[in-house]
């Protein structure tokens, strides 16, 4: 949720707006930046688990609805 304490162009703004717009107060005065967003870097190690759970996953939909609910029931 944002939370803003002051006037946006104010001296003394400070939160954020969404997930990237930050005000903050520094020693050098009011700033305003923008946080970038991460790389999804793609690794061999990621792909591989990636792949284990879409096969996971397209299993787990082939079964019927009997079969899943019996999982169900085990697992819990």
């Amino acid at each position: 949720m944002v939370k803003i304490t002051h006037p946006l162009f104010g001296k003394e703004a400070s939160g954020m707006i969404g997930p990237r717009l930050t005000y903050s107060k520094r020693s050098s005065g009011q700033q305003v930046r923008i946080q970038k967003a991460q790389a999804d870097v793609v690794t061999a190690g990621r792909t591989t688990q990636r792949d284990y759970f879409i096969e996971a996953y397209e299993k787990w939909n082939s079964l019927s609805s009997g079969e899943q609910a019996q999982w169900n029931d085990f697992i819990d």
